[in-house]
């Protein structure tokens, strides 16, 4: 819990990978606290050290939050999407070492501020913005040749489709991915933008293929088809869920070659008690 620094234990106690775990949250603890004990085994000039790595883990956490949110910046541009930056750093602070990670609550916490209600659409563009930089960090899909071939020669209804760890289904208010392309051109066309604005929302699905993470909008069959995968339990109830629309054939090509599946498992059914 943030702003507990628990007692320091002996070098005898505890690893030296506990030890480091410890002194990083104490970091993390002091650099959010106006005033802050040093802890025992600190170093001469804790104070003066937390306070230059305070100002400097700010700064990186905008250039974090820049990276990651290219479509929100490009809409705010960069006093704006700064000073919201520092304001999120403030509100939000991380819970980890890793500020890599530090954007993951930016969209979320964008739809709540009450000076952006006029520009509604940024909650959903940052989540957009956000989804590659999640793959990224994703496992790698585990799909084999066991997997292919129990697709190949199995019953839909004892076969179960796992999606990839490197894969999301955004469902926005917004037509983000539209936003997304428009924006990120060298000089973006405002009228279409406008348009884009007042468009019908849009799905995308955002995954990982090789090193770089993709991005392309679902339509309504498309939506259907990766919710039935998600939440069915067997092949053959997603089918059954998703209904037409879908060349499940063509898909299942893609995914094989994009990394979409995870693994295909059998599904054992119990037979009804008499």
């Amino acid at each position: 819990m943030r702003g507990v620094i628990e007692p320091a234990r002996s070098p005898a106690e505890e690893t030296g990978h506990a030890r480091e775990a410890r002194r990083q949250q104490q970091l993390l603890d002091a650099l959010f606290a106006s005033e802050r004990a040093a802890p025992r085994d600190a170093l001469p000039g804790w104070p003066r050290g937390v306070a230059a790595y305070r100002v400097n883990a700010a700064a990186h956490a905008a250039q974090v939050l820049r990276a990651q949110h290219p479509t929100v910046l490009a809409m705010l541009g960069d006093d704006a999407f700064d000073a919201l930056a520092a304001a999120h750093w403030r509100d939000c602070p991380p819970t980890r070492g890793d500020l890599a990670r530090f954007g993951d609550a930016f969209a979320g916490w964008l739809r709540q501020r009450d000076e952006l209600a006029a520009w509604p659409w940024l909650g959903d563009c940052a989540a957009l913005d956000q989804a590659p930089w999640q793959v990224q960090f994703a496992p790698p899909a585990a799909l084999g040749d066991t997997d292919l071939q129990r697709l190949a020669g199995g019953d839909p209804d004892a076969l179960a489709l796992r999606l990839a760890p490197a894969t999301r289904l955004l469902e926005a208010d917004w037509a983000v991915v539209a936003l997304r392309e428009l924006h990120a051109a060298t000089e973006p066309d405002t009228d279409a933008i406008a348009q884009a604005v007042r468009a019908a929302p849009q799905a995308a699905w955002v995954w990982r293929e090789g090193f770089d993470a993709r991005c392309v909008a679902l339509d309504a069959a498309g939506v259907r088809w990766i919710r039935a995968l998600r939440d069915a339990p067997t092949l053959g109830a997603a089918l059954e869920r998703a209904g037409d629309g879908v060349d499940v054939a063509a898909w299942l090509g893609d995914a094989v070659r994009s990394g979409w599946i995870d693994g295909i498992d059998a599904v054992t059914t119990k037979e009804p008690l008499t």
